[in-house]
């Protein structure tokens, strides 16, 4: 082809490719207009940008804790004074007219798994319309006042229980095959993960313990035990309940365990509330059992002007075979809240008795989900 024609030829692919060009950029620019302008925000939820067809959103949230305790040590006779902030940062959404979602929780101070930044980071895949997988980093159920919300806030006091702390409440790196049925009353799950930020540890590239976790739930309303929230803070007059129970097999790299938990939650309609969490573990290895429960009552009243307030009870017990006492623990607070969850003052008192030694602690917390 002569030398004319080779430029000719060039410059009409030019100017064809720039055509294309602007108008790809038109396109972009308006379709940016069009999600800006589909943006909104709600308190407690974030901003959420939904595309012009519809089919794909996004999430941006976060949350603001700052918190004083006192503690004092088993012996008494020293104590211990600190103030604490926290803070997280989340951003979630779907793909695909919901059929691909995604979520990523950060913790700026490192207070996530293993005391890294990251707290959670999944990717979803709906299989089926009642059928969902999850890869990534995640609660894997566990319990249910474990595995109650993604932002950790939707609680009446300030800690969780020691029980709680001891047999469950731990995010792990795996598969998450969750199911429902019966318009969402009963739930389902099955995952396989990697037992060292399941335990805390962090991921490490030559962990190979592994933990399997099989459960089921079955409640009054849609949803499953990451869905419960505490307390009866809306009082709507309508009665919930959930109950369910999971296992979880852990291969781990000192001794091989098997944990069972059972939970019960329930929510009159009226401002009282109870749950429940039992937990039996057996070690393999070392042929023992330990035992655990927590159970909590409360009681929140109407709302009276800006604020509503709330009152918990909370007992609970780690037996530890071979052991030669029982952990106790019990928990006292009042709540203050100005939107539910989402912006809330908490203040409890908590007991620890071990035997003939026993410690006392105050905390109270601040907490806003934006």
């Amino acid at each position: 082809m002569p030398t004319a024609a080779l430029l000719s030829f060039a410059s009409q692919t030019v100017a064809q490719n720039s055509e294309t060009l602007e108008q790809s950029v038109s396109n972009s620019g308006s379709s940016f207009s069009n999600v800006l302008s589909n943006a909104r925000y709600d308190f407690g939820r974030g901003l959420t940008f939904t595309s012009a067809d519809g089919e794909a959103t996004m999430n941006i949230s976060g949350q603001i804790q700052a918190g004083y305790s006192w503690a004092e040590d088993f012996a008494g006779d020293s104590a211990i004074s600190e103030f604490s902030s926290d803070a997280r940062l989340r951003v979630g959404g779907s793909v695909m007219d919901g059929k691909a979602t995604y979520f990523v929780q950060m913790n700026p101070s490192g207070g996530g798994q293993g005391n890294n930044n990251l707290v959670d980071a999944w990717v979803g895949w709906g299989l089926t319309d009642s059928i969902n997988l999850r890869l990534g980093q995640q609660k894997m159920r566990s319990g249910l006042s474990a595995d109650t919300s993604a932002n950790d806030t939707d609680f009446e006091t300030v800690t969780r229980s020691g029980a709680t702390n001891f047999f469950a409440n731990g995010r792990a790196t795996g598969a998450l095959l969750e199911g429902q049925g019966m318009d969402s009353r009963f739930n389902w799950h099955f995952g396989v993960a990697n037992d060292g930020t399941a335990n805390g540890d962090g991921q490490a590239n030559d962990d190979t313990d592994m933990m399997i976790t099989a459960g089921a739930s079955f409640g009054s309303h849609g949803g499953n035990s990451e869905s419960w929230s505490e307390g009866d803070l809306a009082r709507s007059g309508d009665m919930q309940w959930i109950t369910g129970a999971t296992l979880t097999a852990n291969n781990g790299a000192v001794d091989n365990t098997q944990t069972i938990n059972v939970f019960g939650g329930i929510k009159a309609g009226n401002g009282i509330a109870a749950q429940f969490d039992y937990w039996t573990r057996d070690l393999d290895n070392a042929d023992t059992t330990d035992d655990g429960f927590s159970v909590q009552a409360s009681y929140t009243m109407a709302k009276s002007g800006s604020m509503q307030p709330g009152f918990v009870l909370r007992h609970s017990s780690i037996s530890i075979d071979g052991a030669a006492d029982d952990l106790t623990e019990t928990v006292v607070g009042v709540n203050a809240y100005y939107d539910a969850h989402n912006l809330k003052t908490q203040l409890q008192v908590r007991n620890i008795d071990i035997g003939s030694d026993d410690a006392t602690s105050i905390d109270l917390l601040f907490t806003l989900v934006f």
